[in-house]
């Protein structure tokens, strides 16, 4: 308001301006402030524009790390950059809705704008993401989770063109945690296991274990009840579902990762203006494949240390012979997954690829 008064008495000082020798020159003077007017007006008003808010869904618990460590910070960091375009909303612990199956259907429905999500819980929308899921080719999240972006960022995973996606990294390899000691890999014939997707059940039977499928927050009270013998996960999983109170035998031998992501409502993201996709861009992708692996790599020493350290827990780390065995098992289930996946091979050679140049520094 008070650029348009200024407008005002700057075409009062002209109009009584006897240097301003013809109506025509004062006709244009006046249009020229005042347009100047109408522009810083603008500006001003498009400057101070109530920023967008933004829903973030997250099913598992605060205490998560993956919340914690990541993905709350993350969002603190892009609204930050943003230039006060957005705001983010955080909603964990299920708050806008706790099943893990249903998660990338409230982010397509726009019951939130952007959701943490499972690959694994979505089965034949995401077939590509399974590469992670095969045993022995990954030694941490870290180089496993700049792979799989690499991965998605050269069109090699299918599924996500309805989406904006924002992260998708993976889990440590998940290792073997029972309610009943598992000493060496015979123990684990004809032990009810959970497995998260058709890889990890295909792992399972290959131990001589019987795989069920479960969303992982119905774990820890279906081991307590004797529904599952045990699960295989990593030492965050672990701790965040609470599936260390009741499995308290690990045996480490390596399986395969799990796939995690945030996935964002493409329609949402479209309408977003400049400077809020690109702080977007620069927290995420491989920026946070990154940061994720870091972190997690944290928590996976963490957790480890402490649970070795409880006289209550017991930890079998396998033989160099056991390790052996375990991975001429393993061999089969990569070997015929790619044989049977429309484009195995050729996703598990630049898996192959891209892993060789991540442990290179590049």
């Amino acid at each position: 308001m008070e650029l348009i008064w200024n407008a005002y008495a700057q075409l009062m000082l002209f109009n009584n301006d006897n240097n301003l020798r013809s109506e025509e020159t004062k006709m244009i003077v006046r249009l020229g402030l005042l347009g100047a007017a109408l522009a810083l007006v603008a500006t001003t008003t498009v400057a101070s524009a109530a920023p967008t808010t933004l829903k973030l869904a997250y099913f598992g618990s605060t205490r998560s790390p993956t919340w914690r460590e990541v993905m709350s910070p993350w969002a603190d960091d892009v609204a930050r950059d943003s230039k006060g375009t957005i705001k983010i909303d955080k909603f964990p612990g299920g708050t806008l809705g706790r099943n893990p199956r249903v998660q990338v259907k409230l982010v397509m429905d726009g019951v939130t704008d952007l959701g943490f999500f499972v690959p694994s819980y979505t089965p034949g929308r995401f077939p590509d993401t399974q590469i992670m899921e095969l045993p022995g080719i990954v030694n941490h999240s870290l180089e496993s989770s700049i792979a799989i972006w690499r991965l998605y960022n050269q069109g090699l995973l299918r599924g996500f063109d309805k989406f904006k996606v924002l992260m998708l990294v993976t889990t440590d390899p998940y290792t073997i945690h029972t309610k009943k000691p598992v000493k060496r890999i015979a123990d684990l014939k004809g032990l009810k296991l959970r497995a998260g997707g058709p890889v990890a059940g295909a792992t399972m039977k290959a131990l001589g274990a019987i795989p069920v499928g479960m969303p992982i927050p119905a774990v820890a009270q279906n081991i307590s009840k004797g529904i599952l013998d045990g699960s295989a996960v990593d030492w965050n999983v672990l701790y965040a579902f609470r599936i260390v109170d009741v499995a308290r035998h690990h045996y480490m031998g390596l399986v395969g990762t799990v796939p995690i992501g945030i996935l964002m409502n493409k329609a949402k993201w479209n309408g977003l203006p400049a400077a809020a996709k690109a702080s977007f861009n620069k927290h995420s992708g491989e920026a946070l494949a990154r940061r994720h692996g870091i972190s997690n790599a944290g928590v996976q020493k963490r957790l480890g240390a402490k649970t070795r350290k409880d006289p209550k827990h017991s930890v079998i780390e396998p033989s160099p012979a056991a390790k052996k065995q375990w991975a001429s098992i393993m061999k089969p289930v990569v070997s015929q997954w790619a044989k049977k996946h429309p484009n195995g091979e050729k996703l598990l050679q630049t898996l192959r690829n891209e892993l060789a140049n991540i442990r290179a520094g590049k």
